[in-house]
């Protein structure tokens, strides 16, 4: 076949086409109506976004010695845990349901809860403000007039976080206080007041000190007894005064695809497709005049 019969066909397949004009319309504006209904038949999802800041070390240094621990040479103290403690609660669901059964102004909001179509978590995109801060946001599939919803919500775990952490420490330090009254009898039945001191090898110091507590002596073990049940004492008016929220949280914003959004890619869809059947339609209906011909 020539140059000239390729341009012959392509101009007749243009030809019928145009000729078709009103049918390839009909079927793209079909298209684009299904498109149309097909985004409004999906989810649709609202967002919003809140700025906090982590809590400032200073608040947790009088417990660290109770939670040090070391991890890829990273010392970790009472700080980490209360902030990993947060996140976890602020991500629960457990802990969303508990807030708006606590909050009536919410409870329109409980059958997402139980249908799994609330969503916190940490918003990775952001970028951050400041140093030490994270911004959460909340995906919703109905938009509400509420917006103080994610305000309340974080303050809610702020003071659930505080009541894990206050709980926690108690077990540990009535933990750590029956270890040392354990070790102060032992430390007086064998009249050990003075701790036995640590040894020291060509210049460098060398820990020779047994890990028994009682070899700390009965003064030692008696005055950490003491600041041990002070400890305890000052936990139950424990505070945390720093304001959390260093940015409230925004108005809720549709982020899901508009359903207008689908009207223009479904009528280019119908277009092609409706070209492509009748491209195959005027095919057949030539090749069988061809055929009675012979």
């Amino acid at each position: 076949m020539s140059k000239d019969d390729d341009l012959i066909d392509i101009g007749k397949i243009f030809k019928s086409l145009w000729r078709d004009k009103f049918i390839i319309l009909a079927i793209s504006a079909i298209f684009s109506i299904i498109g149309y209904f097909y985004g409004e038949n999906l989810p649709r999802y609202y967002e919003t976004k809140i700025n906090i800041r982590s809590t400032p070390k200073y608040l947790f240094e009088a417990y660290d010695g109770l939670y040090n621990y070391k991890q890829n040479h990273v010392i970790y103290g009472a700080n980490d845990y209360y902030n990993e403690e947060f996140m976890l609660f602020l991500e629960s669901s457990e802990t969303t349901e508990k807030f708006i059964k606590q909050n009536n102004q919410y409870n329109n909001l409980l059958p997402y809860i139980y249908q799994g179509t609330i969503i916190i978590n940490e918003s990775k995109k952001s970028k951050k403000i400041k140093p030490h801060t994270i911004t959460y946001k909340l995906v919703l599939t109905e938009k509400f007039d509420n917006q103080d919803f994610l305000n309340d919500y974080v303050m809610f775990v702020k003071h659930e976080t505080k009541k894990k952490f206050i709980d926690q420490s108690t077990i540990l330090i009535n933990s750590k206080i029956i270890e040392h009254k354990k070790n102060l009898e032992v430390a007086r039945e064998i009249n050990l007041e003075n701790p036995i001191l640590k040894s020291m090898v060509e210049g460098n110091t060398v820990v020779n000190e047994p890990e028994a507590l009682f070899y700390r002596g009965s003064k030692v073990l008696k005055k950490q007894l003491d600041h041990l049940e002070s400890l305890k004492s000052e936990l139950n008016e424990f505070t945390l005064d720093y304001n959390l929220i260093l940015d409230k949280a925004s108005p809720l914003v549709l982020t899901s695809t508009p359903s207008k959004n689908f009207i223009i890619p479904s009528f280019f869809i119908g277009i092609l497709f409706s070209c492509f059947i009748l491209i195959i339609r005027n095919s057949l209906r030539n090749n069988n005049k061809t055929y009675n011909f012979k």
